[in-house]
């Protein structure tokens, strides 16, 4: 029995890299989805002498946008500008990295389309970030240097890339190692968005990890609820605990920590404001679920 990792799936069946380093084609035997439903990019599987699959090994982690199983970190990723930089997307993105306990770093791409006075409001913004312990790196013309720790983030690890069409994410696979080769879009100034070029995941070996190059969103929406997005919005998790009221949203209930760190300088205005649409954009609590009493949560490394 030989084990190996989901890396693509066709009509013709499953890509499957080898623990040996080979890459086969695979089928799934019939009647053996996983518990939690079809095969995904990134599922461990075991295989037998006839290229079938026979087991699906338990997940460690899984992202349903973009769908892809058993990564270490995500690569959150959101342009300078073509298209403008949005905090609102990016606060979004990474709330999505907390709600599946998978770390997340930021990376902001076309760094060189910003002039000196925008990048300096643009730098201003993403301390904030910082400040939550999230590593930010600046790509572009110009930033050569930022490169080699972007390599040494993702090296030995499965990292998965996050963002919307046309932020550059292929173009970041291929400045990565170059050997890659992904096709990559461009930016329509007179539509205002990406157009798509991949258009599925795709998982790359690097480095003795991966890297998985994932279709871009036009749309991207949140499944938690109000009670869910309270507690993973970035930055609130600890601060959610020391509220008054467990059920507390953060909007004007007596005794809310979050309310009182946004006036004290400590939450981003501009993110609370993000949250509070986000807010308005959720479902009503389905009910509240316990939660860990851990001090953090895996969804921001530095």
């Amino acid at each position: 029995m030989r084990r190996g990792r989901i890396t693509h799936s066709s009509s013709l069946g499953y890509e499957v890299y080898l623990e040996s380093g080979e890459v086969i084609r695979a089928k799934r035997r019939k009647g053996r989805d996983t518990r939690d439903g079809l095969p995904m990019i990134g599922d461990l599987v075991e295989i037998d002498d006839s290229d079938q699959i026979v087991r699906f090994l338990p997940r460690t982690s899984v992202m349903e946008r973009p769908r892809v199983a058993n990564i270490d970190q995500v690569a959150v990723t959101i342009s300078a500008k073509q298209p403008d930089f949005s905090s609102f997307l990016l606060d979004k993105y990474l709330t999505a990295a907390i709600s599946s306990n998978i770390p997340a770093f930021i990376i902001v791409t076309k760094w060189d389309l910003l002039n000196p006075q925008e990048q300096a409001t643009c730098r201003t913004r993403l301390a904030w970030y910082e400040k939550l312990g999230y590593r930010v790196f600046t790509m572009g013309r110009g930033c050569e240097e930022e490169l080699p720790a972007l390599v040494e983030k993702v090296e030995g690890k499965i990292s998965a890339f996050m963002g919307q069409t046309g932020v550059g994410k292929s173009s970041l696979s291929n400045e990565i190692d170059p050997e890659f080769k992904r096709p990559v879009g461009r930016f329509d100034e007179q539509m205002g968005r990406g157009m798509h070029q991949t258009k599925e995941v795709i998982l790359i070996p690097f480095a003795h990890g991966f890297l998985a190059d994932t279709p871009g969103f036009s749309d991207f929406r949140l499944t938690l609820d109000q009670s869910e997005l309270a507690h993973d919005f970035p930055g609130f998790f600890n601060l959610a605990y020391a509220c008054r009221f467990r059920d507390c949203l953060h909007r004007n209930e007596p005794g809310c920590a979050v309310s009182e760190a946004v006036a004290n300088g400590l939450i981003c205005p501009d993110s609370y404001q993000n949250y509070l649409k986000l807010l308005s954009e959720a479902n009503a609590p389905r009910g509240w679920e316990k939660r860990s009493s851990h001090s953090s949560r895996p969804g921001k490394e530095k």
